[in-house]
């Protein structure tokens, strides 16, 4: 009897780990391609573009950033076109479950419009920018992303802290003065060094991340900051600990 109540127990488990494993799957479904049905294409000097119906706002989209990109792309040392490709959605919410699957409509990410999947970028159309954003927040919002892109074929393991640095840097970080430090902490070492997104956010990286690649470009010079994208070592590339350049740009910031 017991050795019977153990094969149903063991039948259940088996039953809601196969069950829980299938919906997994099916939520990840949208992930297997970023192109949906019918999207048609742009082909620029730096980037591509895909975009589905709203052809006037994708265009207005692709003729900025292919122009603006390619000043990034010399900034970051690249000579020639890389396969950096842009999906764009008419809905929000199938831009996000390209990234979260099925689930993300439940999530409540109204802010979220665009991301970055290693060297493709993801965007909601200007067309329809969702109830937080306007038209230029989406249409603008394109190249932090390509910066990402790029920054990941230097290095697609590169820490959160510094490609958002980048990104920010390189397309739209808010001007920095000191008074924001009568409002907002500056993160501290361990917060700098977060891989979570949320906790990136919260801890004011939004507003601070560029400067610290503003700090170490205006310290070291451009060449070693594209040295630390690409290797992650502080040591090799200042010669002094990531710990001791977290305290140097607290310093930079203080005398603003």
């Amino acid at each position: 009897m017991a050795l019977t109540k153990k094969k149903i127990v063991l039948r259940i488990v088996i039953g809601i780990a196969i069950f829980l494993a299938l919906a997994v799957f099916v939520n990840f479904i949208p992930l297997f391609s970023l192109k949906t049905a019918g999207m048609k294409q742009f082909s620029g000097s730096w980037i591509n573009v895909y975009y589905e119906t709203e052809e006037a706002a994708a265009r207005d989209v692709f003729e900025y950033a292919d122009g603006e990109t390619a000043a990034i792309a010399e900034k970051l040392g690249f000579t020639e076109k890389q396969d950096i490709n842009v999906y764009i959605y008419d809905n929000q919410s199938t831009m996000q479950t390209k990234k979260y699957g099925l689930i993300a409509p439940l999530l409540g990410l109204d802010w979220y419009i665009g991301d970055n999947i290693g060297t493709n970028v993801i965007l909601t159309s200007p067309a329809n920018p969702g109830k937080v954003h306007d038209y230029d927040n989406n249409k603008y919002a394109v190249l932090h992303e390509i910066v990402h892109a790029y920054v990941s074929v230097i290095n697609s393991r590169v820490e959160l802290w510094l490609t958002e640095g980048m990104a920010l840097y390189l397309s739209n970080g808010e001007p920095f003065n000191r008074d924001i430090l009568n409002s907002s902490y500056i993160p501290t070492f361990e917060q700098t060094c977060t891989g979570n997104p949320i906790e990136f956010s919260n801890c004011g990286g939004y507003i601070f991340a560029h400067t610290y690649i503003e700090y170490l470009e205006k310290t070291y010079g451009w060449e070693k900051v594209l040295e630390l994208i690409k290797s992650q070592n502080y040591e090799d590339c200042f010669g002094k600990s990531k710990r001791a350049v977290y305290d140097e740009w607290v310093e930079f910031l203080l005398n603003y």
